[in-house]
């Protein structure tokens, strides 16, 4: 036989299957889509939780109290600093702020003062405007710098001017800031799972009120080692024990349970999705195999070998899965971002949009080898007849199409990580 000849009567069979076709390929991307998508999304949560989890706790120890830190407790992370237990800390002032005197929840932000020369201890961040911006060169002179979210919010930009109204450290007053947007950040690095906020130095900060104390809510530290890391967080803990000391070890290991939490909800969500596409797949291979019986005789009694036969019903078999798996990997992409976008929503967090071409590939071969498994549920309750010779075409060739989707999946993960 010419090859010609088994894709043109592959073409025809598939066109000619019209519905069914459609179903069957609606039915396998319906699987890949439910179960990649999800899995993206449990990835992306992973990465935002535990990726570069130094800078996301704000250096190897973060300290926070109920009870504001006054200025006469820095004098004991100075002594740490000075004998070697520590590299470096900052203490920062956190607390409401809103241009409006009565402004809602919604429309509040955080007002962070930090002091330029040390904070951070960790990864400079990156600068969105201008480009070569840094916060020791910008925090000054009533000077602040914004995210993204924040601008959008208020319909700001770089070098407007805004009213800001701040609640103090000890909770009782306030301080009216006259505040100029000199800097945009990125959510990346220590600000990775910050949203909405905006930074102030110390002086500018205590300039509004000079009566008022700085009472300082977090301190950052970082060290040398792992070692030096466990002995300050123990000095630190006994100095101060109303405080919150979290290392760096221990946030990510409070940070993975809550990633587990969530990709187990995930998980269920997509089994209940693939539950719902695989029974559709059962109806349909069983309506296929039982429709093609006559065909499968006729094409033996004009004389087309079992090996014809597996290539025929092979291919068409790799093309379903091929198109199904392309339309499933599209899907999947546009419905992980969707729901990436929930999860942010649902969760006070940032997540990063990425693809792992991984998790598609694992994937696609798993619901292969389902796939495979289920044709032979369907293969026993059949002797050998025309019937089983499609049975068996597709269980041989089931990996087939499980390949051509995991081609065509990766393909689109690859032209979409390039966009």
């Amino acid at each position: 036989m010419k090859a010609s000849i088994y894709f043109n009567y592959t073409s025809r069979s598939l066109l000619r299957g019209g519905q069914r076709t459609i179903l069957a390929i609606f039915c396998v991307a319906v699987g890949v889509m439910a179960i990649v998508s999800l899995q993206l999304v449990g990835q992306m949560i992973n990465s935002a939780f535990t990726s570069n989890i130094r800078d996301a706790n704000g250096g190897d120890i973060a300290v926070t109290s109920q009870t504001p830190f006054k200025s006469s407790d820095l004098s004991f992370f100075a002594n740490l600093k000075s004998n070697g237990t520590i590299t470096s800390y900052t203490p920062t002032i956190s607390g409401n702020a809103s241009t409006g005197l009565a402004a809602s929840v919604t429309q509040s932000f955080t007002l962070e003062a930090v002091d330029p020369t040390t904070f951070p201890v960790v990864t400079p961040p990156s600068f969105k405007t201008p480009a070569d911006g840094s916060i020791s060169s910008l925090l000054k002179n009533d000077q602040v710098v914004v995210d993204q979210n924040l601008v959008d919010q208020y319909n700001k930009k770089v070098g407007d001017t805004l009213t800001v109204h701040a609640s103090t450290s000890s909770g009782t007053g306030g301080v009216t800031l006259q505040v100029k947007i000199v800097g945009i950040v990125k959510n990346t690095g220590v600000f990775a799972q910050s949203n909405d906020f905006m930074l102030i130095s110390h002086d500018d900060y205590q300039a509004a009120d000079p009566k008022l104390p700085l009472l300082y809510d977090s301190i950052y530290v970082t060290t040398v080692d792992k070692a030096h890391t466990d002995q300050a967080a123990k000095a630190i803990a006994d100095h101060f024990p109303i405080a919150n000391t979290v290392t760096a070890d221990q946030a990510l290991k409070n940070n993975q349970a809550q990633v587990d939490f969530i990709k187990k909800f995930l998980e269920i969500a997509g089994l209940l999705a693939l539950l719902i596409g695989g029974v559709g797949i059962v109806n349909t291979m069983q309506v296929l195999l039982s429709r093609r019986r006559i065909e499968i005789a006729m094409l033996k009694t004009t004389g087309y070998r079992r090996f014809d036969l597996y290539l025929l019903f092979g291919l068409e078999a790799g093309l379903l899965g091929l198109v199904g798996g392309l339309v499933g990997a599209a899907a999947a992409i546009g419905v992980s971002y969707l729901v990436r976008n929930i999860v942010q929503q649902v969760f006070p967090i940032i997540i990063p949009f990425f693809l792992d071409p991984v998790i598609i590939i694992a994937n696609a071969v798993a619901l292969a080898m389902l796939e495979r498994r289920r044709e032979l549920g369907i293969l026993k309750s059949v002797g050998y007849t025309s019937r089983t010779i499609l049975g068996e075409v597709l269980i041989e060739n089931g990996l087939i199409g499980g390949t051509g989707a995991l081609l065509a999946m990766l393909l689109v993960t690859l032209a979409t990580s390039l966009l």
